[in-house]
Parts: structure tokens; sequence; C-alpha cells
């Protein structure tokens, strides 16, 4: 009896340590509790189009997957399998278990050199608990060139489905021609000591040039 009882109690501390693993998966700490108070990061509202311009909303699941790998643990998705439909997000897909061998590239052609404003829309991509993202733990490139940007985080969704919110990244400059936009995950050990990125929605840019995306569509039929 005493032997069961030894063994029941280093099966629960094993749970409860397993349990405190998840929960900090994605940086929480006594500082980065709830308390309640949200205050939404300036920038994730989507701005008025201006006389001129188009609202250009372009979809991860449209980016060239075929050759890129999930987040890192055996069985995790890979090429087309990195499209996740969700019913909240834009298209009803997004692009999701991103590690470090599955940057996902926005190629854009511009009829003009142009300064735009890069928003966003990502998900918290079923991690637990708060992530912060910046450009040390996820990586934002334009043309090669890595941009700074204001750190954001993504919440666990308290419902079904995913907690997407869009963040405006800052202003970059397209080129007239081709132009690559790559999100690539960074230094960070978010899901059980691998790097991993949040999951993205789409892009959106407002300007008055001509844009056009490299898509493909058959990711998700």
């Amino acid at each position: 009896m005493k032997i069961l009882k030894k063994w029941s109690f280093l099966l629960v501390a094993l749970c409860l340590a397993m349990s405190l693993c998840v929960f900090a998966a994605c940086g929480d700490t006594n500082d980065d509790k709830d308390d309640g108070n949200h205050t939404e990061q300036p920038g994730d509202e989507d701005p008025p189009v201006g006389e001129g311009e188009t609202a250009y909303v372009f979809e991860a699941e449209y980016t060239k997957l075929e050759g890129l790998n999930g987040f890192g643990p055996s069985g995790s998705p890979t090429g087309k399998g990195l499209a996740l439909e969700d019913a909240k997000a834009s298209n009803g897909f997004c692009v999701a278990n991103l590690g470090s061998e599955s940057p996902i590239t926005f190629t854009i052609t511009s009829d003009k050199e142009v300064t735009v404003s890069l928003r966003a829309v990502f998900g918290n991509n079923s991690l637990g608990g708060t992530c912060k993202w910046n450009p040390d733990t996820f990586e934002i490139l334009v043309n090669d060139t890595e941009i700074e940007y204001t750190e954001f985080t993504t919440e666990k969704s308290t419902e079904i489905g995913q907690n997407f919110k869009t963040k405006t990244i800052g202003n970059i400059t397209l080129k007239e021609g081709k132009n690559a936009i790559v999100f690539r995950v960074g230094d960070n050990k978010y899901l059980s000591n691998l790097p991993v990125g949040p999951s993205i929605d789409c892009i959106k840019i407002n300007t008055d040039a001509k844009l056009t995306m490299e898509e493909y569509k058959d990711n998700i039929l």
C-alpha cells in the first residue's frame, strides 16, 4: 500500500509539472498574469481608404507553402497542411503551426515604387498564455531587409477558434516590380522548447499603386 501511495504521489507531481510547462509555453510569468485590464495597441484599427487608394488584402494561405515544414515535432504539418481552416479568419483560412523551417513569403508586384503602411492579421495559433512578438522572436523582412517594429502580443482565445487581431507593422517601401514580404520565426522557445510563430491570416495595404500577389489557390482545394 505504501508503494502504491508513493507512485500515486509521483504521478500527481509529474502531471502538475507538465501542466506548468504548458502554461509557460508562451512566456507566461508571474509578471504577465491577466489582471483583466486589456489595452488595444495603437494601429489595430483599419484606417479609412484614401482618395484614389485601393484596400488590398493578401491571404497567407495563398502564399507558396510547398517545401515548408511545421514547428518541429514528429507529425507536425508540412506544405499545404500549414493552411488551417478557421471561421474567424478573413478568408476562412490562415497559416499556422509555423516554425523555423516555414517562413511565409508574400510575393507582391507593384506598378511603381511606393511607401505604404503594412498591417497584418495574427492569431494565437492555439498557444497557451500571452506570447510576445518583436524583431527578435518573430522577424519581418521586406526585400531582405529586416523591419523594426513595436512589440505586440497575441492572447489565447476564450472561444472556439483563434483570437485574430490586426497589428500595424509600420511603413515599408515597395519597389517597382516584385517584392518579397517575409514573416520568419525568430529566437524563441514558446512551444515545448521549440521556436514557433503566431498564425498569419493575411496582410493589408492601402495604396494608389496597383498591387498583385503571386497566388497558390490550390493550397486550400
